[in-house]
């Protein structure tokens, strides 16, 4: 068991060679292979402690415990201070110690001649582990081999370098040609969707307004036609009046041509009766002027009863007059009444735009700014130097009204889960929010959220359920790189009319699956049930009232310009009405006045009436009634006949007037029903027109730039006169044209590759000075190890000599460089002659001298650097008696550096031990220690 404690130390100390250690097969042959008295072990394990407390090795303890240990299957474990550690932390720990399990401070018999027997350049190395050059030399060795896999990392650099040139060229020109048309494209897209938008506005106003004009068209025609009974009525009145004043005409009319006939007839007799009165010479001059006065009398008659026809007629005519200018006066006040309470209600709407408008900005405010969001959630989105963002899950959807109650509450608080490109861009603003103290966040990483899916036999099932609706990933819409991200949220979510159909479908899959109805009732894995009123806000729900608010404005914009309308209209009616009020003003002034003058005319000739009156009684008187009776009755009648005359053609006037008016309103009718149909009829095609257009621009729209017009009208803006913009338009899709094939892909793929081909340049840059940096590095280890080995060597040079010469007792011993000019590679000689011996080489040593020469060289190195310890295994059982004594005296010399431990058969080395360790072995198989301190010997 005595070699056992040598190969226990350098086994701990990481002895990797199971033959060194006298095994055969792996390292388990370490581990304790039973006993008849014991059983075998599973374990090995070394524990060698070391006292640091004069802070020797570079670890912050006083105590250093080393530890390794081996199982059955060749698991080996290190230890320092009992945690847990690699072998390289052990040796780099030591490194600079002068402790290694190939040092000089382990020396057994066998290495004692190999420092006698082994090559010049083999002997070299334990003048390196003197010197401290072994680090160095490990370095070197690790330097030249990354230097080599440099080498390598250049040449495959190189090849890689060359295959992109060959393709950076043509991609470059495929890129700058996409870039171009992308340019082009998007000038292309901005400018037509701006002109499809105002194109869409323009035609959609004038859409609106002409269609409003065809419902109140529509609504007047439609109360003409509601009333048409009595339009028609009214209508075929008036033709019945016309018809009827026709023949009264033409009876009149024939009345007239009798009554003119026998006034003619008359007339002709009182010219006779006249003409015969010449001849009669009593009292001619009398009756003559009796005969003029009563014709007179009769004259005035007629002319007063016509004055009166007239005045009749007249007072008629004002009598209606005044009473249409009544119904003028309150259509009037109706149609005043009717603008007031239009406007009454456009300043109410035009109250609720404002507000609708209001609450519209603070919406869009809020959710360009979100506001909503919680502040972390806020904080990373608003961050340009985080990199890698795309956006908060809620506001990657696009959900239909219907569904947005059910998927905004199954998605809850992860509404504001932010996705991200991966797992180091979630890292990263993790740790700015930890840094700034802005709270939490949910992270989803593009690269690693997979899709939920529900099982197909498990669809089927539900499938036939009354009040399934679907999965709650395939009703909404988004961007197919968010694939993953939202099939992960609601790719296991069903979803189902109500919470009756919900319960059940819940229960035929045994409550696996999360089950959301309508109305947001949520059924949770497990069975429970979330339901009620929510009061909370999300993003999502705050678009749909920002739609909703947008469809209500859009509608009050509407109902505003139809209230617009109908004032304008009111307008033009209150216009038309007091223009047609002033006409029928002056008119009925016109007729007072004329009124007026008839009275005026009418007492005059009553006046002229009575005075003729007077003459004729006075002329009769003289005369006693000589005048015929004969006269007298033509005379009457040819007056009565005038006056018959007067009326009937009084009558007639009046008739032709009622005729003319009621042909007048007939026309009228017929008129405007004629127009409000052609105009109608004009509407119509007009926006029918329009519908196809706006649909045609409308599709394009979708089609060519997948846009909804809310989208593009939001978005885009035509700032240039439209017509300038149609240029515009053309010659963009013309230049698009004449680029031919373009392919988009090669932006992508050239920035791939020449960012590929730049960052190779500048690995193979970063190679080349990591190339000079490693020659340089081992351009000063070769100085320093030069140095330090040249320094080291003479040091144990003239150690070397002098210990040989103690020990011997004289004689000569050198140490001789074998290529004094390759510092870094020359082999060790030894030179030794003890006293009275002329030696050309050291083979001619006996065994004693040799051991004894490679003890020198050993002290020498102690000497020259002490180590914390030294274990010596037999070291001098070649020696004699008096050169074992001197060896031993040596060593108590030096035993205030460096403590020894020595394994030993020679009792006269023995005394020279201050412990002194016997290895027995009492029981089978195991090594029992018995320690005898004899320096407490007297």
């Amino acid at each position: 068991g005595k070699s056992n404690v040598v190969d226990a130390v350098r086994w701990v100390l990481g002895e990797q060679s199971v033959k060194s250690l006298r095994g055969d097969g792996n390292m388990s042959d370490v581990i304790f292979q039973g006993s008849k008295s014991r059983n075998a072990q599973n374990i090995a394990s070394v524990t060698l402690i070391l006292d640091n407390t004069d802070g020797f090795l570079p670890i912050n303890y006083n105590e250093i415990a080393i530890k390794r240990r081996v199982y059955r299957d060749g698991t080996n474990e290190y230890f320092i201070n009992e945690e847990k550690c690699r072998l390289k932390d052990i040796s780099d720990l030591l490194l600079e110690s002068g402790i290694a399990k190939e040092s000089f401070n382990i020396i057994s018999q066998g290495k004692i001649e190999e420092i006698i027997n082994s090559k010049p350049s083999e002997r070299r190395l334990i003048f390196e582990e003197a010197s401290n050059v072994l680090k160095y030399k490990r370095r070197k060795e690790e330097a030249l081999r990354k230097l080599e896999k440099t080498h390598d990392n250049m040449h495959r650099v190189e090849d890689i370098i060359n295959e992109l040139e060959k393709q950076v060229g043509p991609l470059k020109e495929q890129r700058d040609k996409a870039l171009n048309y992308n340019i082009l494209k998007s000038d292309l897209e901005e400018n037509e969707i701006a002109l499809m938008i105002y194109d869409i506005n323009n035609i959609n106003n004038e859409y609106q307004a002409k269609k409003n004009k065809i419902q109140t068209l529509e609504m007047d025609i439609g109360d003409i036609t509601a009333a048409s009974s009595t339009n028609e009525a009214k209508m075929l009145t008036f033709k019945n009046t016309l018809s009827s004043l026709d023949n009264q005409l033409k009876i009149k009319q024939q009345q007239l041509y009798e009554i003119i006939t026998k006034a003619e007839k008359l007339n002709s007799q009182k010219t006779l009766i006249l003409e015969r009165q010449k001849y009669e010479v009593d009292d001619a001059k009398v009756h003559s002027s009796l005969i003029q006065n009563q014709e007179t009398k009769l004259s005035l008659e007629r002319n007063i009863e016509k004055y009166e026809l007239q005045l009749k007629t007249l007072e008629e005519d004002i009598a209606k007059q005044t009473a249409a200018i009544k119904v003028v006066v309150d259509k009037i006040n109706n149609i005043k009444n009717k603008r007031f309470k239009i406007n009454a209600e456009l300043t109410s709407k035009a109250k609720n735009e404002i507000n609708i408008k209001n609450m519209i900005d603070t919406l869009k405010h809020s959710i360009e700014h979100n506001e909503l969001l919680p502040y972390a959630v806020k904080n990373i989105l608003h961050n340009p130097k985080l990199t890698g963002i795309h956006e908060i899950l809620g506001n990657i959807l696009q959900i239909d009204d219907m569904y947005k109650l059910a998927v905004t509450t199954v998605l809850g608080s992860s509404i504001n889960n932010i996705i991200v490109d991966n797992e180091i861009c979630a890292k990263e603003c993790i740790s700015y929010l930890k840094q700034n103290n802005l709270g939490r966040a949910t992270f989803l990483p593009l690269n690693i959220i997979k899709s939920k899916v529900i099982d197909l036999n498990v669809l089927a099932i539900v499938k036939e359920v009354s009040g399934f609706i679907g999965i709650a990933a395939t009703l909404v819409k988004y961007n197919p790189i968010y694939k993953g991200i939202v099939e992960n949220a609601l790719g296991n979510v069903i979803v189902a009319s109500n919470i009756d159909s919900a319960n059940i479908i819940s229960k035929k899959l045994n409550y696996r699956y999360r089950v959301i109805s309508l109305e947001g009732d949520l059924l949770h894995v497990g069975g429970s049930i979330t339901g009620g009123k929510s009061a909370s806000k999300n993003i999502i729900a705050e678009k749909q009232k920002l739609e909703a608010m947008l469809k209500t404005a859009t509608l009050l914009e509407n109902d505003i310009k139809n209230l617009e309308n109908k004032i304008n209209e009111c307008d033009y009616d209150l216009k038309a009405q007091e223009d047609n009020l002033y006409l029928m003003n002056a008119k009925n002034s016109e007729n007072k006045i004329k009124q007026s003058s008839l009275f005026s005319l009418k007492k005059e000739m009553e006046d002229k009436l009575s005075n003729i009156i007077f003459e004729i009684e006075n002329e009769r008187n003289i005369l006693n009634n000589t005048v015929s009776k004969e006269e007298e009755n033509i005379l009457n009648n040819y007056y009565d006949c005038l006056k018959e005359k007067d009326k009937i053609e009084q009558e007639i006037s009046s008739l032709n007037k009622n005729r003319e008016d009621t042909s007048d309103l007939l026309e009228k009718y017929e008129t405007d029903k004629r127009l409000e149909n052609k105009e109608l009829k004009a509407l119509e095609i007009e926006v029918n027109r329009m519908d196809v257009k706006l649909d045609t621009l409308l599709n394009n729209l979708n089609m060519t730039y997948s846009m909804t017009y809310e989208l593009a009208k939001d978005t885009y803006t035509l700032k240039t006169d439209p017509e300038l913009a149609r240029h515009k338009v053309l010659n963009l899709k013309l230049a698009i044209k004449q680029l031919g094939e373009v392919n988009t892909l090669a932006i992508g793929q050239y920035e791939e590759v020449s960012q590929r081909y730049e960052f190779l340049i500048g690995q193979r840059d970063d190679l080349v000075k990591a190339e000079d940096t490693l020659l340089n590095i081992i351009k000063e280890m070769d100085e320093v190890m030069i140095n330090d080995f040249q320094t080291t060597f003479k040091v144990i040079q003239s150690n070397f000599q002098t210990t040989f010469k103690e020990l011997f007792k004289g004689g000569y011993a050198n140490l001789t460089l074998t290529e004094p000019d390759n510092m870094l590679e020359t082999g060790i000689e030894i030179v030794a002659s003890p006293p009275g011996k002329k030696l050309s080489s050291i083979s001619l040593l006996s065994g004693g001298e040799k051991t004894f020469t490679a003890i020198s060289l050993l002290f020498a190195l102690i000497k020259a650097r002490p180590c914390p310890f030294c274990v010596l295994d037999e070291v001098e059982a070649a020696l004699d008696e008096a050169n074992v004594d001197s060896f031993g005296k040596y060593l108590n010399g030096l035993k205030d550096k460096t403590q020894f431990i020595l394994i030993t058969h020679k009792k006269k080395t023995m005394e020279y031990a201050d412990i002194l360790y016997g290895i027995t072995m009492q029981e089978s198989g195991v090594s029992k220690l018995v320690s005898v301190r004899l320096e407490d010997i007297n």
